[in-house]
This record gives structure tokens, sequence and C-alpha cells, in this order.
């Protein structure tokens, strides 16, 4: 029999590897939506039959709604129940280390060798360590800061997110509203110039010209219409329903004056709250860091009861024995890793500080940046208020000159027309405009939850208070 070369063996189980290496990985799309159970987007547990879309939908029952349902929320809540237990794994390492178990030992030590199996009791008690546990709860006490933290951050998102999709929706209702008034408008102008035409008062073209301006304006209904419809989707898709009835214009004058605020509470900020306790965990782990340098004083008892008579001094011990002893242990040299996992701690503690400060400087910088845009669209509001009126006053003018005088021609009684209602379309974008303003003021100052009554009162298992 041939013997193989050593070299064509090598070569053999180097590409072996390769091939191997090169080999993608499977991905089974029917076997993932098998294995996996979506949750039902009602959670857990039914909605109460009462939630359902009330006749007329106000803006602060659609956040009451949105707080109350949404699964993000309900994500922040369970990894917050999730950090509060790790507290409690923190302090048990406070307690008493008890462990039992068997030793089927196999020993050579004595003339009787062999199996000596035994039954084992431990304990390790610990009595000084340097503040590692300590370091490790404070650590844990400040993630559930965090998590608190993280949870008021998810209710103002979804706060800020459900009272946004309203305003747009209210915005588009009423530019819809007045898209039906001005095709009601040029319609009565319409009936009006046919019967001129057939009297004889006026020409064909002011006929077809009027039409073309009624197609215009339904046109345009058409588009006010299907953006109301894809604000009311994104507003159904907040709140959890299949449908929705009908939703309030009205936008609470107590929002109003949202912006004025000369400087910002930064404990009530999430966002804030956030960093902060982030910066705490940092903290505390950098003193873990280093308490893991020193050294553990521990309490270790121990009772061991052999099961046969082949342990080491069975004729002269007893098969129950005990011992007790306090170690201390310290490590002396882990390659640099304690050092670089302190130095780590101590960068990590930097970071956390400067996010802090970006945090806030971007709460600043976002409320001065919407306190300006408002102030600059309540002034752009009172203009065009004048200018509706004076639009208002020029159309009546027209009208009569057109229609008693015969010295002004249609076209200029279309534009005047028109003129009254994209005033009015303008107004009510600048109007929904402001009001988001408001909100994202109220979001930045962290005075969201008090503005819709959402402090002392329990969203989704969790009593948040001011």
């Amino acid at each position: 029999m041939n013997k193989v070369p050593c070299w064509w063996l090598g070569c053999c189980l180097f590409s072996m590897q390769v091939l191997a290496a090169d080999s993608p990985a499977v991905i089974n799309f029917g076997q993932l939506s098998e294995d996996q159970e979506l949750p039902s987007l009602n959670g857990r547990v039914a909605l109460p039959t009462n939630q359902a879309a009330p006749g007329t939908l106000t803006l602060g029952d659609a956040v009451t709604r949105a707080v109350n349902w949404h699964p993000t929320i309900r994500e922040a809540v369970g990894k917050l129940y999730e950090q509060i237990q790790q507290v409690d794994v923190a302090k048990s390492k406070y307690y008493p280390q008890i462990s039992a178990g068997i030793d089927n030992r196999y020993s050579n030590s004595s003339s009787d060798t062999g199996f000596t199996p035994s039954v084992v009791l431990s304990l390790s008690q610990m009595l000084y360590d340097f503040g590692k546990v300590a370091s490790q709860v404070r650590a844990e006490n400040a993630g559930v800061a965090q998590q608190q933290a993280n949870v008021l951050v998810s209710i103002d998102t979804i706060a800020l997110d459900t009272a946004t999709a309203m305003v747009q929706v209210q915005t588009w209702q009423q530019m819809v509203d007045t898209a039906e008034e001005q095709l009601t408008a040029l319609s009565k102008i319409g009936t009006l110039t046919r019967q001129r035409n057939d009297e004889g008062a006026t020409s064909l073209s002011d006929v077809v010209q009027t039409d073309a301006r009624i197609e215009g304006a339904r046109s345009q209904l058409m588009q006010y219409q299907a953006s109301l419809d894809s604000s009311r989707a994104t507003l159904m898709s907040n709140l959890g329903w299949s449908n929705l009835n009908n939703v309030s214009n009205a936008f609470p004058e107590k929002l109003a004056r949202s912006c004025e605020v000369g400087e910002p509470d930064d404990r009530l900020v999430p966002a804030v709250l956030a960093s902060w306790a982030q910066a705490g965990v940092a903290q505390a782990n950098l003193d873990y860091a280093n308490a893991q340098m020193t050294p553990t004083v521990s309490l270790d008892p121990e009772v061991r009861h052999y099961m046969n008579n082949r342990y080491a001094g069975h004729d002269t011990l007893d098969k129950t024995q005990y011992s007790v002893g306090v170690n201390v242990q310290m490590p002396i040299y882990q390659g640099g890793g304690l050092s670089a996992r302190r130095n780590a701690a101590g960068h990590a503690v930097e970071a956390a500080q400067s996010n802090i400060q970006r945090t806030r400087l971007d709460v600043r910088q976002k409320l001065l940046e919407s306190r300006s845009q408002v102030m600059s669209l309540m002034s752009t509001l009172q203009i065009q208020s004048r200018q509706e009126t004076l639009s208002q006053r020029t159309r009546e003018l027209y009208q009569q000159q057109y229609l008693e005088l015969g010295s002004r021609p249609l076209l200029d009684v279309l534009n005047a027309e028109q003129e009254v209602y994209q005033t009015r379309f303008t107004q009510w974008q600048t109007a929904g405009q402001l009001h988001q303003l408001q909100l994202n003021c109220l979001y930045n100052t962290g005075r969201l939850r008090n503005a819709f009554d959402l402090e002392n009162r329990t969203i989704q298992s969790v009593e948040i208070q001011p």
C-alpha cells in the first residue's frame, strides 16, 4: 500500500478549510416564520371595551389613549422591571452563597485507592471586599434611574408624535373645509356666469374660464382630502384603532404660551435625566474597576460526608468532616487587564459627563429655535389675518363692479375670490406649524406630561409622579 505524501494531505486539509470558510450561511425564511410567534398588537392583556374611538376625539384624549396603549412604552417599562431585578442580583452577593453537590473523586493518595464519593455542602460569606459589591449595587441603582428616565422619554416621545399627528389632522381638516367653501363659491359664480351668458350679458369665454377654475378647485380639494386621509391613518396607527370618527379642531389655549420659558429646568427633561443616570453608571463602574485591584476577604466553611470507607484516614476520621477558613484573595497580575479596565471606565466617565453637556445644549438649542420661529409665525398670522380682511373687501368691490356696473372683468372677480381662500389656506398651514412648534417646546422643556395631565397617573403599570 502506497503512503500518501504529507504535503498532499496538508493541501487537501487546507482546501477543505477554505471551502468551509467561503461557504455562505443559509437563511431559511420559511423556517424563521414558522419558528417565531409574533405577539398581538393589542398586547398581552386585551384593551378595555370602553377604549373604542369616541364620537369626537380631542387632543388630550388622543394623547392619553396613545400613552396607555403604545407598545414602545410597554417595552421601556419591561426593561425598567428587568433592571430593578438586577439590583437584587447585585445585593445578593452580600448574603451567604450556599451550594451543595456530589464529589465523585478518584484518589490514589492512600493505600485504599479507588472512587471516594462524597456529599459536599459549602458556604461562602463575603466579609470585606473594599467596595466591590457596593459599587455594583450603585451601578445597578443608577441603571434603574436611567431606565426610569427612558420610560419618561418614551412617554414624552409617543405623546409628542400623537399630538403632532393630531395637529396635522386638524390642519388638513380645516384645509378641506376651506377647499369645499372655495369650490362652492366658484360654483355659484359659474352658475351666475352661465345665466349672464344665456341672457347675452357675457361671452362664452367667461363661462369656460370659470369652469376651468372650478375644476382646479375640485382637484385641489381632492389633494387636500388625500392628505387628510393619510394623516388620519397615521393618527389611527398611533392610537391603535382601525377606525376614527370625528376629530376636534380645538387646540388648548393653555399650550399657546409653552415656548415662553427663559431657562429650561434640566431636572424635568427626561433626556438629560437619562444622560445624568448614565454618568452615575459610569462612575460606579469606575469604582468597581478600582475595587477589583484590592483583596477580598471571605469566610468559607465546608461540610463533607463520604459515602464509602476509601477516603484518606478512614481508620481514624469520621465520614462527616468539617472545615472552615478565612480566605484572602487578591489579583497579582492579570496581563494588564485590570489596569486597562480601570482606564476604560475612567474614559467612560468623561464621555458620560460630556454627554450630559451635549444633551443640555441640544435642549437649549431646540428651544431657542422653536421660540424664534413661534414669534415669527405669530407675527405672520397677524399679517395674514389683515390680508384676508383686505381680500374679502376687494372681492366684494369686484363683484359689485362686475354685476352692477360692468366695469370689472370676470378674471378679476375670479382672482379676488380665490385670493380670499388662498389666504385662508396659508393661515391654516401657519397655525399648524405654530401648534407643532408649541408642542416641541413642551417636549424640550419636559413639561409635556404636565400639560396633558399625565402626572400622578398610572401609565402601563407605572405611576408617573412629578
